[in-house]
């Protein structure tokens, strides 16, 4: 394993895997490091997905291991990259204590999701704690629902679920400003609108019932969150790319192709953009595979993206 790699890929969910694949159809050596903890393992199913609504996320990425094994250029680790340094066609990344080499770098290592501190809401997370309509609406759909409101963005949230999945929609005022026109807004929508906390949530196989800081009690079908993000693996935040600001956290700046703001590193995956969607994954995945070999060519062609 001293030879260096033609790319190493950071992450091995969906994006990661996706672009393993274009490159091992190439017959390019890549390495592959996954530390085995999807964003989605909390989902008892995805959805969206053509020709896998539905399945289980770990069986989608079974499968895809399974097409990857038919390559016998790509090889698949289980264990997490815990730094990364050098430059394009001589990067260096540590693996459980060992250095492994590469010319080219993707980073799929995804984006981790920091639950706000309420009683119950961790073991609900994936299955009636839910982050995106598109994802899980649709088995709740017509069912009273709720979101927890931390900021402008649930009033967005709010008007999507009450046009489109539920007549019965609260919104609860958890923590940060709503917006100057919330109680206008949601009068509007037909949502209704409690300013007070909620303090616990308790899953009943329906659902679950939240109780917030007034003793008032919400039955609900789905609660609906944005929850703050950072980069899944630590070592991101200290390479230097170009970030841009989330409505939950940064997430990585890149150019055309899926090119960063350093040469050689590319990035795919929730790690590139605000919304964590299943299907984008697999396309940025296929992007900077084929943009990662592409650049083993013509380098000058997938030049860094601009900072600003």
């Amino acid at each position: 394993m001293t030879e260096p790699h033609d790319v190493a890929i950071i992450g091995g969910s969906f994006a990661g895997l996706t672009a393993a694949l274009q490159l091992g159809r190439a017959s390019r050596r890549v390495a592959v490091f996954d530390t085995g903890h999807p964003r989605n393992a909390a989902s008892p199913t995805a959805h969206g997905v053509p020709g896998w609504d539905g399945r289980k996320p770990a069986q989608i990425l079974a499968a895809i291991r399974a097409d990857l094994a038919t390559y016998p250029t790509v090889w698949i680790r289980d264990s997490a990259v815990t730094t990364l340094a050098g430059v394009a066609d001589a990067f260096r990344l540590t693996v459980e204590g060992t250095e492994v080499t590469a010319r080219r770098v993707i980073l799929a290592c995804g984006i981790a999701d920091r639950l706000p501190a309420i009683q119950g809401l961790a073991e609900g997370w994936g299955t009636w704690a839910l982050h995106c309509p598109y994802c899980h609406g649709y088995e709740v759909k017509g069912r009273p629902l709720s979101i927890l409101g931390r900021g402008p963005m649930a009033l967005h949230m709010a008007r999507m679920l009450r046009t489109d999945w539920s007549h019965d929609v609260t919104l609860i005022a958890h923590e940060g400003e709503l917006g100057p026109d919330a109680e206008t807004e949601a009068a509007e929508l037909g949502v209704t609108l409690h300013r007070a906390p909620l303090i616990r949530a308790d899953g009943d196989g329906e659902g679950a019932r939240l109780t917030l800081a007034n003793g008032i009690v919400i039955e609900t079908a789905g609660l609906f969150l944005h929850a703050d993000t950072s980069f899944g693996a630590p070592f991101v935040a200290g390479l230097g790319l170009a970030t841009l600001d989330g409505p939950t956290g940064p997430y990585l700046k890149t150019g055309a192709f899926n090119v960063t703001s350093r040469a050689g590193i590319f990035a795919a995956g929730d790690i590139i953009r605000p919304a964590g969607i299943l299907t984008p994954a697999l396309a940025d995945g296929a992007i900077a595979g084929t943009a990662a070999h592409q650049s083993l060519l013509w380098p000058d062609r997938f030049p860094p993206c601009q900072e600003t």
